[in-house]
């Protein structure tokens, strides 16, 4: 066995390069675990190297220069140029600091499991950080065996894949493995990414045809799987592929990612700079191109709003307080941040009782006199804001202006007012409130009736009934 078989390319080392290479198998708080010719062993960083910060940390994945001790650690003395790199911000830090997953692979492999809670937006987040990182995605959807119907969540996934494949497999009963075998290359590295309980630790296992991997059970309560692995390692399988198994990722903090969001998002990219106004900043301004996009179902307003939540939170990387020195201090802040949002109410259970400024009219609403538990419109002009995706949940970034446009009435006789946002276009459907303006409901009622699409006098085609003489008498035939 050899540095090659690893997947070392011999070209990345100049003559003048001291030591001999070795590829990095696993982390341990700064004692690594490598692999090069002349054998397995441990390896520390030489602090002078290092030190002026000319080199990278090395992480699970790297091509190092080392100094070989075959009785001892041995020292390493440069990483070696990477091809590829996936990092995320790291969550002990508040997200003020990059933490390395992983180096030099070929394919992420993007697990999900089909029999716990599905999300789509944590499978855009991973796809914005592998397009980042310059290696091609495989979305693997696991534990196929205990979904009952998983259609639905395949195409959801295919939609949003960017011609990414997509794979549903089962480790339990092996359905599905063999589509897998294409990847699995002599020399090529797989990086397996994805939550706790995704299955990560099986698919090892079930892939290597043996019990390499320690795995767990998934709770009952959450849907969430145990860590089983502690840290990341490589593994090279007898064909020769190279297998590296995560921790499960339950905070994936987007680092520099930019450009990966960019491609995971090829929908909303035709749209950006075809606005009429350079600085558009797609709110409702005339001439949005997003805006036009979505009135017509061109583009998705969840795409949308999954775009803007994840180019903010990159955005706003820059923009945080510097990181304090002190562990306690972040502690503190997060407590804080925690208890900040457990204190605000979920207004999909619980009523909102705020006060607001109406954004059109200005006029002051208070919900004393709406006579109903929920507030969710002005009463004096009826317009409202787009902040729900689902009643209450707070969710919606578009904040667009939802004006009035029709009435309903439903079963039970109580009218409601159709809303349409002017940002996005989406249509909601809220209930009038006791204290709203009566003569601007009526006449939104009754606007359809002011401009019907035919004249009223129309003949409607019924056939015409024989007229009776002025006796009443039947007319002759």
């Amino acid at each position: 066995m050899t540095i090659l078989d690893y997947g070392f390319d011999p070209k990345t080392v100049t003559q003048n390069d001291p030591g001999i290479p070795a590829r990095i198998t696993a982390v341990h708080r700064g004692r690594y675990e490598i692999v090069c010719d002349a054998g397995q062993g441990f390896a520390r960083l030489k602090t002078g190297a290092y030190r002026t910060g000319s080199s990278m940390i090395p992480t699970a994945g790297d091509f190092v220069l080392l100094d070989w001790q075959p009785n001892s650690d041995s020292r390493i003395l440069k990483t070696l140029p990477r091809k590829t790199f996936l990092s995320r911000a790291d969550p002990t830090y508040g997200g003020q600091r990059e933490q390395a997953i992983a180096a030099n692979f070929d394919t992420v492999f993007l697990l999900q499991a089909l029999d716990q809670r599905f999300s789509l937006h944590r499978l855009e987040r991973c796809l914005a950080l592998v397009l980042q990182s310059g290696a091609s995605p495989v979305f693997i959807l696991t534990k196929a065996d205990a979904a009952q119907d998983c259609a639905p969540q395949v195409r959801a996934v295919q939609a949003m894949a960017c011609s990414a494949p997509v794979h549903t497999v089962s480790a339990r009963t092996g359905a599905g493995l063999d589509a897998l075998s294409r990847y699995l290359a002599p020399a090529k590295t797989i990086v397996l990414l994805g939550a706790s309980g995704a299955g990560k630790s099986t698919l090892v296992n079930a892939l290597a045809r043996r019990e390499i991997m320690q795995t767990g059970q998934i709770r009952e309560k959450d849907g969430r799987g145990r860590h089983t692995t502690t840290g990341r390692q490589l593994i090279l399988l007898e064909n020769g592929a190279i297998l590296m198994d995560t921790p499960g990722i339950r905070e994936l903090g987007l680092w520099e990612t930019q450009e990966g969001i960019a491609e995971s998002f090829p929908d909303i990219q035709q749209y950006l700079g075809q606005c009429k106004f350079r600085d558009c900043r797609h709110q409702g301004e005339p001439g949005c191109a997003v805006s036009r996009a979505i009135r017509q179902g061109e583009l998705s307003p969840e795409r949308w709003e999954s775009y803007q939540k994840l180019m903010r939170q990159v955005n706003c990387g820059g923009k945080k307080p510097k990181y304090q020195s002190s562990k306690g201090a972040v502690q503190e802040n997060e407590n804080v941040s925690r208890k900040q949002k457990a204190s605000e109410p979920d207004y999909r259970i619980s009523p909102c009782e705020k006060s607001f400024t109406c954004r059109v009219c200005g006029a002051l609403v208070t919900p004393e006199d709406a006579g109903s538990a929920h507030r969710n419109h002005c009463p004096h002009c009826l317009c409202s804001l787009h902040v729900d995706n689902q009643p209450g949940d707070r969710a919606s970034l578009c904040r667009g202006i939802m004006e009035p446009i029709g009435v309903w009435v439903r079963k039970n006789g109580e009218w409601a007012i159709i809303h349409r946002c002017r940002s996005c276009g989406k249509l909601i459907s809220n209930r009038i409130a006791a204290d709203d303006n009566s003569a601007l409901l009526l006449s939104i009622a009754v606007k359809p009736l002011a401009s019907p699409p035919f004249p009223l006098w129309q003949d409607t085609g019924a056939e015409k009934q024989p007229a009776s003489d002025t006796h009443g008498a039947a007319p002759k035939l």
